[in-house]
């Protein structure tokens, strides 16, 4: 930075160190999430076991953040005498085609399998599309082939 006025260089350099610095807070949050989701992903896989989980029902949610639709699958299922409730969001627009009122309704009480670490059955995972199960290396069972007409109208 040769012939660059003192001023001016020092306030680059403290300019670029506050980016520096601003650049790693915000990565390292998201880089300690996907550890997490990826040593809970290998607690399921490592110590799987399989329930089936009940659809409670579906609503629409809209992020404001992100400004995206998503749509809130409620469900629930039991291990050992113990019932968990949950539910997770899929982006509206990735996954369905015309995902009418009348068909969250068809979806309520629609059985669909869990996967869960039989250590600690709160972590886990609903199965409902084919993303869902090739994230387990799992095939997309036969007995599910009714939701591709409902979700996809295929």
């Amino acid at each position: 930075m040769e012939g660059v006025p003192k001023e001016q260089k020092w306030n680059f350099e403290w300019a670029l160190f506050f980016g520096i610095w601003v650049g790693v807070l915000i990565a390292l949050p998201a880089l300690f999430m996907g550890i997490m989701k990826s040593r809970e992903k290998k607690e399921i896989a490592h110590n799987q076991s399989f329930e089936i989980a009940t659809i409670d029902g579906v609503e629409e949610k809209y992020h404001t953040k992100t400004g995206t639709m998503y749509l809130r699958f409620h469900y629930h299922y039991q291990h050992k005498n113990r019932l968990f409730r949950d539910n997770v969001d899929y982006k509206y627009k990735r996954y369905f085609v015309e995902f009418t009122r009348d068909k969250r309704e068809l979806i309520k009480h629609k059985k669909f399998p869990v996967i869960l670490s039989s250590k600690d059955p709160s972590n886990h995972q609903i199965l409902i599309f084919w993303s869902d199960f090739s994230k387990y290396n799992l095939p997309f069972p036969d007995s599910l082939k009714w939701s591709e007409k409902l979700f996809y109208n295929r």
